[in-house]
């Protein structure tokens, strides 16, 4: 029935082209400890989540870190948008999400901090207990009373946490800030979109990371990566590490300088990515933990060596299995998890792809199952895995076995 309709090229045309771009915020940080306007605590190991917990105590740097950014103030040409841009706009719309987790409180106190930096700006805190011009804005209404601001014409912030993830699409966004430290990967792709909304042919969504410490930013590298894995799954490639190059060809990264913003290749991304271990730690979240029995998430959450006293991990690597996979007495079982027990088990995942190449090396190969083959048949290798992974054997195994890390990982972590 499809063949009866004609392909109009011209909604192809209103998809928005999109920019991603990596911002150092360590300028306005040291000035600000430099001038006293943030605490101790925050001087040593500054992070969003601690501006979060408290923005009185770090009001200095945010406030450095947004006149730079939208008024080219302060000296911190690497933050400057416009330059960065090469794109001045005097009627702008951004928007800004901050970590999951804060306060509706203190997500209004930012808003009022941001209201105070920018005066010129209208400052929209997207919070149902937050109020705008006397309106509360809640989920259900948060889009129409945003596009009734927008359309009023001046520069506007959007500020939010949890709310407008998704089902929120205001075409004049064009400028998108990350400002948490790390995220869930599919939540900070729904982000993503927020600045991807058609508009008119010429659109341009910016998204922006704004990190402390860009050495080990991987909000790009999720998407990157998750994004590179539907494609070798849908094109049937045989090497991982070529989709994502062909990913990357679709997808412009820059990375903001004082000079202005300077576009990576294709290698340099990958190389850094992988220096920075940022491609294990992006691929530990996207391994598909339900694969996994329950018993064996609390084995890796503990760093669990002798199963031999552990009935339930004993009983779920050796149940009978038809192509690998473990038979459940309850499909769902392994979301009895608690989320801090599967985040500390993904933490082992992540050591495990990380040192893969013990595996390989250690045994001289290039394909895991022919790795483990060795290993299992030689009491002298299963000692040294151990002893490197902290995990009996048997566990190690079993990840292979079930899918949950494959050959797939050992050629995007380029092992070879």
């Amino acid at each position: 029935m499809l063949k009866q309709f004609n392909i109009n090229s011209d909604r192809d045309l209103l998809v928005p082209d999109f920019a991603c771009y990596q911002m150092n915020l360590m300028g306005p940080v040291n000035a600000a400890i430099a001038a006293g306007e943030v605490d101790e605590d925050f001087s040593n190991l500054p992070s969003w989540a601690k501006f979060a917990a408290n923005p009185i105590k770090s009001k200095g740097f945010f406030t450095r870190t947004l006149e730079a950014m939208f008024l080219g103030q302060g000296g911190h040409d690497e933050l400057n948008v416009d330059l960065q841009t090469e794109d001045y706009k005097s009627q702008r719309v951004s928007m800004m999400f901050m970590p999951a987790n804060t306060r509706n409180d203190v997500l209004e106190l930012i808003g009022n901090i941001a209201q105070e930096t920018l005066p010129g700006f209208e400052v929209v805190v997207l919070c149902g207990a937050v109020k705008h011009n006397g309106r509360r804005i809640t989920n259900r209404y948060a889009e129409q009373a945003v596009k009734e601001i927008v359309e009023q014409g001046k520069p506007t912030l959007i500020i939010a946490a949890q709310m407008a993830q998704r089902s929120f699409s205001i075409p004049e966004i064009t400028e998108l800030y990350l400002a948490y430290d790390r995220g869930e990967n599919g939540a900070t792709i729904q982000k993503m979109s927020r600045t991807l909304t058609p508009g008119d042919t010429n659109k341009v969504g910016r998204i922006f990371s704004l990190s402390f410490d860009p050495n080990r930013d991987d909000k790009f590298d999720a998407m990157i990566i998750e994004t590179a894995n539907n494609y070798y799954q849908r094109k049937e490639l045989k090497d991982f590490r070529e989709a994502m190059k062909d990913v990357l060809k679709t997808i412009d990264i820059f990375s903001c300088t004082s000079d202005g913003a300077i576009k990576m290749d294709i290698d340099t991304y990958l190389e850094n990515a992988l220096a920075r271990k940022a491609v294990s730690r992006v691929l530990g979240k996207l391994i598909d933990i339900s694969k996994i029995d329950t018993a064996v998430i609390s084995a890796l959450a503990s760093g669990n060596r002798d199963i031999s006293k552990n009935e339930k991990v004993q009983a779920a690597l050796s149940g009978k299995t038809k192509k690998l996979k473990i038979k459940h007495k309850n499909k769902k079982s392994n979301k009895d998890s608690k989320p801090s027990e599967i985040a500390k088990a993904r933490e082992t995942l992540v050591f495990v792809l990380e040192n893969l190449d013990y595996i390989l090396y250690g045994t001289n190969t290039t394909q895991i199952t022919d790795a483990l083959v060795k290993i299992k048949d030689n009491e002298t290798f299963v000692k040294a895995v151990e002893d490197r992974f902290g995990l009996d054997f048997k566990i190690i195994e079993y990840l292979f076995k079930i899918g949950a890390i494959n050959q797939k990982h050992i050629q995007l972590l380029d092992f070879f």
